[in-house]
């Protein structure tokens, strides 16, 4: 199977790359524990790697990266009401994922496959035009990253979407944005290369905070795929939730 590589979980050390204080005069919301969840889903059989643009599960080796420290600060004044992340007609859902560490959920498109990896699933199309995982962080115990209410937070969300994909092939990201959901949406594009022969993808990457974890959906699509992207996020930007 062709993978994107994805950094190792990152340390709260290199989280504080974008942890954010929350803005004078605001707080930041405490954290209230997650109900954790361990409905395991039944895996079905794995993609073939000839056909498949897909993303990668993280690295099962944590505390390997090298994230230079740049803070990151908030918008200072209030951010106006965010537009959805994608105002597409969404693409039909088959089902739901849930994460068997209890961490989230989120929608199976219609006719894809699920694969479970460590620590993240892949979900990929039929023709191997489309896929996407959810990769999870978690969160700093002091001031949790993406929740100063009120502010615009999508810059100091990118930066960790960035730390996690930036080993990917050709991986460059592009300005990323506030989201109704609470997160931010940033387009992406990038090479995948399969025994020998290299294509353009491209996709969108979803990032969404809660009290215990930060989401990261990134959605991966072959030139062929490109049409139904918007879509997609439609429709799983909807279905996205911590549990």
């Amino acid at each position: 199977m062709a993978q994107w590589p994805i950094s190792p979980a990152l340390t709260p050390t290199e989280l504080a790359v974008a942890q954010t204080p929350a803005p004078i005069g605001r707080t930041s919301p405490s954290a209230t524990p997650s109900p954790q969840l361990t409905t395991v889903p039944q895996a079905r059989s794995s993609p073939t790697p000839a056909a498949s643009p897909t993303p990668t599960a993280p690295a099962p080796l944590p505390n390997q990266t090298n994230i230079p420290a740049v803070p990151v600060s908030p918008s200072l004044a209030p951010a106006p009401p965010s537009a959805p992340a994608s105002t597409a007609a969404p693409l039909l859902l088959g089902g739901t994922y849930q994460d068997p560490a209890g961490r989230f959920k989120v929608g199976v498109l219609k006719d894809f496959k699920v694969s479970p990896l460590a620590g993240s699933v892949l979900i990929e199309s039929a023709d191997g035009n489309l896929a996407y995982a959810v990769v999870t962080q978690s969160q700093p115990l002091t001031t949790p990253i993406g929740l100063s209410a009120g502010y615009d937070n999508s810059e100091s969300l990118a930066k960790v979407a960035r730390a996690v994909f930036q080993r990917g092939e050709g991986f460059q990201p592009g300005p990323s944005r506030s989201e109704a959901g609470g997160g931010a949406v940033m387009d992406w594009t990038g090479t995948l290369t399969i025994a020998g022969t290299s294509q353009p993808v491209g996709g969108t990457i979803l990032v969404r905070p809660s009290a215990k974890d930060i989401l990261l959906l990134i959605i991966t699509a072959t030139q062929t795929g490109a049409n139904q992207l918007p879509g997609a996020l439609a429709a799983l930007a909807s279905s996205l939730q911590p549990l």
